[in-house]
């Protein structure tokens, strides 16, 4: 599913800004905006405030990125030859070797990619201590999650610049940012940033001398970048102007001073409301991160605990739906079991109702039956006999005659010849008055006068045509 919601935060030691975005069919816009100031807490062991961000929590929302301030990071900027992804994250570990100061196991590294041409690309390279970092995830904790992206507040705002248009395509330029939160600087050379870096903030407005201590500290960082442009870079840029970009209140005039300490020959003033937060470049910059590579200090564990839990957060969704499904089909089965034997306990109740009157109609019927077959005498012994009698041809006896009346007429008897017996047989048969005859078939004995044949037959009588009932 596509993220629908970015937040960018960005943390100083006694300051918060953030910015929330909204997907909007194609485009990103901005959903909410805010910031907040407090006083260091006594006992406070880090510089973030826990508490002051547990504050604003629900309003961050979606994937979250978060700007550490530029003077917690060594920047550097380097052009390396190579744009595959995989080639400049093994140059940039070999520089971030040489110029941080830090053990490699207490930092984390990232690289960005600033800008490309065909077989080189100018990178950005930023290594934070890793004591930082975790306290940003653990401050964080309270949404569940740490961050997703941990960025530099600098790039944000360098983001601002380039939508804004505000960068100058020639030449060379000194671009100073300044707020409550510190003063920012980026030095450009023909519209690429070649150097990034946080310079001392300005101190509390009617402190004269403490004013000049920050100018002049000012000015010697800025010499010192300047220098060590010259050496890496060249010195082919020209002489640089001084942009400055600063709220109301800042006092301008120290941006002349610090032109003058360093020789520069043009200052230009510009209003900071003109560019977007510095928290909006940061939540842009995760909406579209930088190709082939995007600056990211989290650490690879963060990412990989993160993935487990969308797994684990996918695998409960699924087992979710197919419990609601299973227990929705449960009950639907068991819906539909109650009705039947609901449906079932009726059809009973009305058979046992009816079961009386209808065994007492099959009562009275086979009565009935009974009485009209005794009263019927078609098939009563005299009739069956006269049949009988008139059917028996010359030769053949009876010596039984045993009838049941509507069940069965069974005969016995014997004759002087078996052809006698088949006749007599066939001649009931085609009686209408009997509607089976079943031979018992013929034996042959000798007696004193001569070979005899005797026989049995069995006639099956109409029955009563229904049950008896008793």
């Amino acid at each position: 599913m596509a993220t629908s919601w970015i937040t960018g935060v960005c943390l100083w030691p006694n300051r918060l800004e953030w910015t929330t975005l909204r997907r909007a069919k194609e485009s990103w816009e901005i959903a909410g905006q805010g910031q907040e100031t407090w006083s260091a807490a006594e006992g406070e062991r880090t510089w973030i405030s826990a508490a002051a961000i547990k504050a604003h929590l629900k309003r961050f929302k979606g994937r979250i990125s978060v700007a550490l301030p530029t003077d917690r990071a060594l920047l550097r900027v380097a052009l390396l030859p190579s744009v595959d992804a995989a080639e400049l994250r093994g140059m940039t570990e070999l520089q971030t070797d040489k110029f941080s100061p830090f053990p490699v196991e207490t930092v984390a590294t990232g690289t960005e990619v600033l800008e490309s041409a065909e077989t080189s690309a100018l990178v950005a390279m930023a290594v934070v201590r890793g004591e930082d970092v975790e306290a940003v995830g653990q401050a964080f904790q309270g949404t569940g999650a740490p961050p997703d992206v941990v960025d530099v507040a600098v790039l944000g705002w360098w983001w601002g610049l380039k939508q804004s248009g505000k960068i100058p395509a020639h030449g060379s330029q000194i671009l100073l940012r300044a707020d409550a939160a510190g003063v920012e600087m980026a030095v450009v050379r023909d519209g690429a940033p070649l150097a990034f870096r946080a310079l001392p903030g300005p101190p509390p407005t009617g402190e004269e001398a403490a004013r000049a201590e920050w100018l002049e500290a000012c000015t010697e960082d800025v010499a010192d970048a300047l220098t060590a442009l010259e050496t890496e870079w060249g010195g082919s840029g020209g002489q640089p102007t001084l942009h400055l970009f600063h709220e109301a209140d800042f006092p301008v005039e120290c941006a002349e001073t610090l032109r003058k300490a360093l020789g520069l020959e043009a200052l230009f003033a510009h209003p900071l409301d003109e560019l977007p937060t510095m928290s909006e470049g940061v939540a842009r910059r995760l909406a579209a991160p930088a190709r082939p590579l995007a600056l990211d200090l989290a650490p690879e564990a963060w990412r990989t605990a993160d993935a487990e839990r969308r797994t684990r957060r996918t695998l409960l969704r699924s087992a979710t739906v197919f419990l609601v499904a299973w227990v929705l089909a449960l009950g639907v089965f068991w819906t539909l079991l109650n009705l039947q034997r609901g449906r079932m306990a009726r059809l009973r109740a009305q058979v046992e109702e009816m079961e009386g009157p209808a065994l007492e109609i099959r009562k009275l019927r086979a009565k009935t039956l009974e009485f009209a077959q005794y009263a019927d005498r078609t098939h009563s012994a005299l009739e069956c006999l006269r049949v009988v009698s008139e059917t028996l041809p010359e030769g053949v006896e009876l010596t039984s005659y045993v009838y049941r009346k509507g069940i069965t007429l069974s005969l016995r008897g014997e004759s002087d010849a078996p052809d006698k017996v088949y006749s007599f047989i066939q001649a009931l048969e085609q009686t209408a008055l009997f509607p089976e005859v079943k031979s018992e078939g013929i034996n042959t004995r000798n007696t004193q006068e001569g070979s005899r044949s005797q026989f049995g037959a069995m006639i099956v009588l109409p029955g009563t045509g229904g049950e008896d009932g008793s």
